[in-house]
């Protein structure tokens, strides 16, 4: 495990405390891997650090994160485009998943 990587029984609580304080909100959002690829490409090949998420509703009322690149320091490079890479859950969900339910 790395320093960034946290153990289930902490990620189930994090996710309980969002819907304890969120209870009628999105789960968590699907990030598709060709997506990921796109953005990791498009920030290196332009010289940014770092991504930063956003977070948005649509008119249609769905929740979206919003993703930019950022430079070394710490500016948003809105200029390198916004990237809408997710999908929501619910709808794009693993019902069966501890972090989804909650179970350990």
């Amino acid at each position: 495990m790395n320093d960034n990587q946290i153990k289930l029984e902490e990620a189930q609580k994090w996710a309980e405390n969002w819907r304890n304080k969120q209870p009628d909100v999105v789960k968590a959002f699907l990030i598709p891997k060709e997506d990921i690829i796109v953005l990791y490409e498009s920030i290196t090949l332009n010289g940014a650090q770092d991504v930063r998420g956003y977070l948005g509703i649509r008119e249609t009322g769905e929740y979206k994160m919003m993703f930019v690149a950022v430079d070394t320091k710490g500016n948003d490079r809105i200029d390198l485009g916004i990237y809408d890479l997710t999908q929501p859950c619910p709808n794009f969900c693993d019902l069966e998943s501890p972090l989804y339910d909650l179970k350990k």
